[in-house]
């Protein structure tokens, strides 16, 4: 009988193994201009020995998928090192292509042809002869990446959305973080529930709704342990959704860790996305938030298990873009009210963005513009009573002038003002948080409406249905979806749901808004 080795033999040869798996995606470049071997704790090993041990590691721990991604990524770069290599390249196809009845020449010529002719490797000969959730995404772009701010805090943005043509059922159930260690070893090594059996049910938004604190070990260069505070809601065969938010950093590692995942069912097909947000106490580590692509998009594929298709979307979901200070009739106009009122100005300037985009939105009357000033202005008389005066001064310039009057306090240059509320809400500029929703059967002349959202955690806040606004827009396949902002922006992050409406009341089906308090920061 062989004894088992001591299981801390065993978590360093589980990170050898993961590191020589990260340093392959390095050698490929997928991690742009970061280097793995700049970071604290990377062991890097030579290409030979990299393929070696990704080639001979359990199937449970780096999971066919994920070698053949690391194989296409090295195609893409013509397989580096591979003449002095060739051995180890050939073992690594082979624990892809042995398992499923493949030839190793015909897998590795597939691989170079979908990497030369940049097309998903989905549609090659050994590519229909995998599993779906195998060779699904490889060749194919379903990570997006960008920083944000989050309360201050530098962050970065991780998002997936994709269709697939999967089990409702299963997506449903990849979304549910029980089974996160079960879809995505690499990345989640555990997922355990804390101070119970089992999650407290909520049950107010439908009979699968409950809340819990998990115990959450993920690796990346090395491991990261947490409390995340969770909770998941299923709406039938519809929707499914979970949201999660930060409780205790136990290795005192971060600072952010927020995001949700939700799947819909729209028709033929199930509409997925997955959202997360991490942001590092020690800036080092932040970089290693754009190296997480490979292992968070091999848990992505784990969704389309079952499936026969599945097709990356544009994404659907973004952070709000700020109205920081910078160049331009924004940037002045923040600039003259911090120096006016101070830092707290920022407060202000956020709610003229609500105000413009409604503004801009169509869906805003010149009486409703009116209120929400006497309310603001009010706001902020009761901060500062001096700005009532000259609130009452501006309120009668923009009726003379219209929304791109100079909003500029008292004694600064009127002009340097001029366009605020136009440059808040061009794409380049502010916008507000919005979720895309897909509505089947969704026409462009449709004018829905959006039931009040509920969150699906436990406390329940609620975001009026006066507060949101619906814009329709067309989505890459010619059918249209539905847009929800809020001007709410006193609502606590998390996941809200609802029911898109026809102006006459009956419902379309369910949507959902996710509100993650980030913004987005221009900068690698």
């Amino acid at each position: 009988m062989t004894d088992r080795p001591p299981d801390s033999e065993v978590e360093q040869d589980s990170e050898t193994r993961h590191h020589a798996l990260v340093g392959l995606h390095a050698i490929a470049g997928a991690f742009g201009d970061i280097d793995p071997e700049d970071l604290p704790g990377f062991r890097p090993s030579t290409p030979g020995t990299a393929l070696r041990a990704v080639a001979e590691a359990p199937e449970d721990e780096i999971p066919v998928s994920a070698r053949l991604a690391v194989l296409h990524d090295l195609a893409v770069k013509d397989f580096p090192h591979y003449e002095s290599h060739e051995a180890e390249y050939r073992l690594l196809a082979a624990s892809i292509a042995q398992p499923n009845g493949l030839d190793v020449d015909q897998l590795l010529d597939d691989l170079k042809e979908s990497a030369r002719d940049a097309v998903p490797f989905r549609s090659s000969v050994t590519g229909r002869q995998l599993p779906h959730q195998v060779a699904a995404f490889v060749g194919e772009d379903v990570c997006t990446i960008r920083k944000v701010e989050v309360g201050g805090l530098i962050a970065t943005w991780i998002f997936s959305e994709f269709e697939t043509d999967a089990p409702f059922d299963h997506v449903a159930e990849w979304v549910d973080p029980r089974n996160w260690p079960q879809w995505g070893p690499m990345l989640f090594k555990q997922m355990n529930i804390v101070g119970g059996r089992g999650p407290v049910e909520i049950s107010s938004l439908g009979d699968d709704h409950w809340h819990g604190i998990f115990h959450e070990e993920v690796q990346l260069v090395s491991r990261v342990n947490t409390l995340l505070h969770c909770d998941y809601w299923r709406d039938g065969g519809r929707a499914a959704g979970m949201t999660y938010e930060l409780d205790l950093s136990l290795d005192s590692q971060l600072d952010v860790d927020r995001g949700f995942l939700s799947v819909n069912d729209v028709g033929p097909v199930r509409r997925v996305k997955a959202l997360k947000i991490v942001g590092f106490t020690e800036d080092v580590w932040n970089g290693v938030a754009h190296m997480v692509c490979p292992f968070w998009t091999d848990w992505v594929r784990a969704a389309v298990e079952g499936g026969t298709t599945s097709t990356p979307r544009p994404p659907g979901h973004t952070p709000s873009e700020g109205t920081g200070s910078g160049s331009g009739p924004v940037g002045e106009t923040f600039d003259a009210w911090v120096d006016f009122f101070g830092d707290s100005a920022r407060t202000y300037l956020d709610l003229f963005g609500d105000v413009a985009s409604r503004a801009t939105s169509g869906q805003y009357s010149a009486s409703a513009w009116a209120a929400d000033g006497r309310r603001y202005w009010s706001q902020l008389a009761k901060d500062w009573a001096r700005a009532w005066s000259f609130s009452l001064e501006l309120l009668e310039e923009v009726t003379e002038q219209g929304l791109d009057a100079g909003f500029m306090p008292p004694g600064a240059p009127r002009e340097a003002g001029r366009g605020t509320a136009t440059a808040m809400t061009t794409p380049a500029a502010a916008q507000p948080e919005g979720t895309l929703n897909a509505v089947p059967g969704l026409g462009e002349a449709d004018r829905p409406v959006c039931s009040d959202l509920v969150s699906i955690e436990a406390r329940g806040a609620t975001i009026a249905s006066k507060d949101i606004v619906v814009s329709v827009e067309p989505l890459p396949d010619g059918t249209y979806g539905v847009r929800l902002t809020t001007t709410d922006t006193s609502v606590p992050p998390g996941l809200y749901v609802g029911d898109l409406q026809s102006p006459q009341g009956r419902t379309i089906g369910p949507v959902q808004h996710y509100v993650s308090r980030a913004t987005g920061v221009e900068g690698p």
